[in-house]
Order: structure tokens, then C-alpha cells, then sequence
């Protein structure tokens, strides 16, 4: 028989003496173990991997960057008359020297010069075929291309070039002047102290705006149109438009061109040395050709690698200047 139940009585099942907690099973902790998924690296693989994968690179700049530096370095304190001779310590008499030189204060001028004829002359001729070009809708891509193919020349090349264009008897220039009745203005332009400088850097410049001409030519592409439309309700004729629309446009693209600007007129050696070897009397030296002529002309290293130092102090000051002017800027 079956022994009835009682009012509200319920038939209650074995209670368990070990509580049910989430993450134990059967009274015991379990092991809280990290996810891994299929394929994963402990952290130290990670690093031994991505050092085993950088090693050939690491070695490479060791080899043609670190140890150039640290050797221009230790050169810059010691006299050396050439490779296979021996050093002795100078201490710093290398760079007294280096101060006392004429010539190295003349080069160091000249640099300024040129890197203000570079940045103003390239990029400004930069700048304004961009804005000519970027009108034009049929013939633009041929005069894109024409305009940048000056840049795809070797500079040694634009400067054998351009030492043909200035000579003084059959060059084109002067020709062409004489042509025209303006032979009153045929010059010695790389013969005249007060016009090598500029003329040499014409023909650095001519190498260089077709970079630029694109850079700003992707900038105008990237204006917003409404703007100029906005403009146009206003009133604005294409001067201000110009003025309060397209520059403050192309400021982005503007510093960046002014920087590129800056850093290849640093390196201009090429045509300088092909052009005039920075003469007459010094007239186009820059400090880029005097290092070449102490180091293997006149086979004094340690001066050289004391300008070497300078260049380089010259171009991070630069840098760190432009780019608070930038910062400045974008703000």
C-alpha cells in the first residue's frame, strides 16, 4: 500500500551536501585555463619570431648607417691624409679648424641661399602649374606628364644639360637672346660671381617642380567643390577664391611640399660639381661639394667628417623647426 500524502507535503529528492558552484564540479575547483586559439604563440615566440624576421634588415642599417655614423664620428677627432694611412688623435683641433676656414662659412651661406632658391623657385613654379594644370580638362594628363618627365633625369644629366643651354657662346640661352634683339642681356652665367649661384640652382629647380606640380595637383583634387560654390554665391571673384579657398586648402600639402623642398635642396651636389665643380672662387660652393673636395681632393677626412657632422646637425635642426612651424600651422 501506498501511504497517502499529506496536504501541501512534497516529495523532495536527496539533497547534496556540496553546494553547486559556477566553476567547480563535484564539490572540487576546476582549472581556469587560458583560450588558445589554433595557430597561437606564446608571447616570447612572438618576440624571437619578429627579431629572427628583422635581423637581416637590422643588419643592413648596422652595417651602411650605424657604422657610417659612428665612424664619421670618430674620423671627425683624429687626422687622417687618406684610407690607408694611420689616424692620430686631434682631439677637437678638427673643429677649430673647421671654424677658422673662410671657405667653410662661405659653404655654409651658399646652403641658405640655396635652399631658399629651391623651396621658392621649384615649389612656387610647383604650385603654379598645378593651378594652370588643374584647370585644363582634355590636354591635362599630357602636360602632367610632360611637366614631371624632367624629373625622372638624373641630376648629373640635368646638369650637363644645362651647362650647354648656359654657354656663353653657343649655349641656347644666350642665342636665343641675341635672336630677339636682346643681346644687350646675354650674361656669363656661370662665370659671373653673382649669377652662378641662381643660375645653377634654375637648373635644379627645373629637375625638381614636376614633383611638386603633382603634389599640389593632388591637393586641389581633394578641395571640397561646395566650397567654391559657397564661394561663388558670396560674390568672390577667382582672386579671392584663390586667396580664401584654394591656398588655405593646400596648407596640409604646402608644408609637406616646403619640407621635400628643403630636404633635396640639402643634397644638392650633383649639379653643382657637374655644373661648376662650385666655382668660380668658391662662388657655388655648397657644403656638400666642400666635403668631396676635402675628402678626396685634398685627402683631409678629419675636416671632412667634421662638415659631415655639421650637415647633419643642420638638417635635424631644420626638422625639429619646421615641424613645430606645421604643428603650429594645423592647429
Amino acid at each position: 500500500m501506498v501511504s497517502p500524502e499529506t496536504p501541501g507535503s512534497k516529495v523532495m529528492g536527496p539533497l547534496s551536501t556540496t553546494p553547486a558552484v559556477a566553476g567547480h564540479t563535484g564539490g572540487k575547483p576546476a582549472r581556469m585555463s587560458r583560450p588558445r586559439t589554433a595557430g597561437s604563440i606564446p608571447a616570447d615566440g612572438d618576440a624571437r619570431t619578429a627579431f629572427w624576421l628583422m635581423a637581416p634588415a637590422l643588419a643592413l642599417y648596422a652595417v651602411f648607417t650605424l657604422l657610417p655614423i659612428v665612424a664619421t664620428f670618430w674620423l671627425s677627432f683624429n687626422s687622417s691624409a687618406g684610407f690607408n694611412t694611420s689616424a692620430s688623435f686631434v682631439g677637437v683641433g678638427n673643429y677649430a679648424k673647421a671654424a677658422q676656414d673662410p671657405i667653410v662659412w662661405k659653404s655654409l651661406v651658399h646652403t641658405f641661399i640655396w635652399l631658399a632658391y629651391h623651396v621658392v623657385m621649384a615649389g612656387g613654379l610647383g604650385l603654379l602649374l598645378a593651378l594652370a594644370v588643374s584647370r585644363l580638362r582634355i590636354t591635362q594628363v599630357f602636360f602632367r606628364t610632360a611637366f614631371f618627365l624632367p624629373h625622372l633625369v638624373s641630376l648629373a644629366v640635368v646638369g650637363v644639360i644645362w651647362a650647354n643651354i648656359y654657354d656663353p657662346f653657343f649655349g641656347l640661352l644666350n642665342t636665343a637672346l641675341t635672336r630677339i634683339g636682346l643681346g644687350a642681356f646675354t650674361q656669363g652665367w656661370l662665370s659671373d660671381p653673382a649669377l652662378v649661384l641662381f643660375s645653377v640652382n634654375v637648373a635644379s629647380s627645373w629637375q625638381g617642380f614636376g614633383l611638386y606640380m603633382l603634389l599640389f595637383i593632388a591637393g586641389l583634387q581633394n578641395i571640397d567643390r561646395s566650397l567654391y560654390d559657397a564661394a561663388e554665391v558670396d560674390g568672390a571673384n577667382a582672386l579671392q577664391k584663390l586667396i580664401y579657398v584654394t591656398l588655405p586648402g593646400l596648407r596640409e600639402v604646402m608644408t609637406f611640399v616646403v619640407s621635400l623642398a628643403m630636404i633635396n635642396g640639402l643634397k644638392g651636389f650633383a649639379t653643382v660639381f657637374v655644373m661648376t665643380n662650385g666655382g668660380p672662387f668658391y662662388q657655388s660652393e655648397l657644403i656638400t661639394t666642400y666635403i668631396y673636395r676635402l675628402a678626396f681632393q685634398s685627402q683631409d677626412h678629419g675636416l671632412a667628417a667634421v662638415l659631415c657632422i655639421l650637415l647633419s646637425l643642420l638638417a635635424i635642426v631644420i626638422t625639429i623647426v619646421f615641424n613645430r612651424w606645421r604643428a603650429r600651422l594645423s592647429r
